[in-house]
């Protein structure tokens, strides 16, 4: 088209000139004529409606980011009669109906999309169009308030649990612990089981804009070797768990600690105190080490725990602080001071003759 023209085609030929209501929900002239009867169009939350633009390669991979995500790996287990605690988060639907502030109440199966995460028809202040942005408030009743876009993320990643009466009230078994995924609580440097002691927080939550959309959203240019494997809507900050072609996202790191870290797994201090100053995840993951050795049966590493009803309340302690930090997964990446002293106090309160 040449410079100009669009500028002389008839107004009400502009107007349809750009993305239409039928781009997304199919031909609607019998849903005009009923004076808008929604059941004369077609409305779907699945991710294809969004991916026949946003996923026309080469220079639109937001559909081939999703597709490497472990979002985009659904799952029925989560929805379906039973499980009205579950689909708020885990599928698109319940969390569409969750943030509308009516509660889930579907529990139908439905994928987490696109439209999960994004208001199709958008609202005026929330950036990329995101269903909500409202300040996160974690069952201890801990705010956090300045937690941008990533405050999204973190509706849903967090603990779901009040640590401190859940651990002093709460029977040892199989699903005792925080939920998988705390990363929300981790970042803030909240509800874990502090043994009355102030616990250290690092400063992530502040320092890095829209908290976890600013880590594990970064830009990826088209001629790395890690786009649409990191980055964007893969949510991944590294591309593959080890070896040669691993490759991390660092650049936001970069931003504080300077252009010498490479890695997560920079050293800082010695934590574990073994008189070796390792990465700060292989020191976390020390400490993880030491406490599971605490925990029954004794003397044994272990990579999970094996809890049921007769571990003790002390026990009980320790085993929710290791798992919150194992279940957070960036081995203290998220936030380090408050990692390694929810593990030292744990471990301390076990080894007390």
């Amino acid at each position: 088209m040449k410079q100009g023209t669009y500028d002389a085609v008839p107004e009400a030929l502009k107007n349809v000139g750009n993305i239409q209501c039928e781009n997304c929900h199919g031909p609607g002239s019998q849903h005009v004529v009923s004076g808008g009867n929604k059941s004369l169009i077609s409305v779907s939350m699945a991710s294809g409606v969004c991916g026949q633009c946003h996923g026309a390669l080469t220079h639109h991979f937001r559909t081939a980011e999703w597709s490497n995500s472990l979002h985009g790996s659904a799952t029925r287990y989560t929805s379906g009669a039973g499980r009205e605690g579950c689909v708020g988060c885990h599928t698109g639907t319940g969390f569409v109906e969750r943030v509308a502030k009516g509660g889930a109440k579907s529990t139908a199966y439905q994928a987490i999309n696109c439209q999960t995460c994004h208001q199709p028809h958008g609202q005026t202040g929330r950036g990329h169009l995101v269903r909500t942005t409202e300040q996160v408030m974690l069952l201890d009743g801990t705010g956090v308030p300045e937690a941008g876009m990533g405050g999204l993320c973190m509706t849903c990643h967090q603990s779901r649990q009040h640590a401190e009466l859940y651990v002093a009230t709460t029977v040892g078994s199989a699903r005792f612990g925080p939920h998988h995924s705390p990363q929300a609580d981790m970042l803030a440097g909240a509800n874990g089981v502090s043994y009355g002691q102030s616990i250290p927080s690092s400063a992530h939550v502040y320092a890095v804009e829209d908290t976890c959309v600013g880590c594990h959203m970064q830009a990826v240019a088209e001629a790395d070797k890690a786009f649409k494997l990191a980055g964007g809507h893969t949510f991944r900050v590294k591309t593959s768990a080890g070896g040669a072609a691993a490759m991390e996202l660092v650049g936001e790191c970069q931003k504080c600690h300077g252009p010498r870290i490479k890695t997560f797994n920079f050293p800082l201090l010695d934590y574990d105190g073994d008189g070796e100053i390792d990465g700060v995840q292989t020191e976390v993951q020390h400490l993880l080490d030491q406490l599971s050795a605490l925990l029954p049966p004794a003397g044994k590493v272990k990579s999970e725990l094996a809890i049921d009803a007769t571990w003790t309340r002390p026990q009980l302690r320790a085993s929710y602080n290791w798992q919150f930090v194992n279940n957070d997964g960036s081995k203290g990446v998220h936030n380090t001071a408050y990692a390694v002293g929810l593990l030292k106090a744990s471990i301390a309160d076990l080894s007390r003759k």
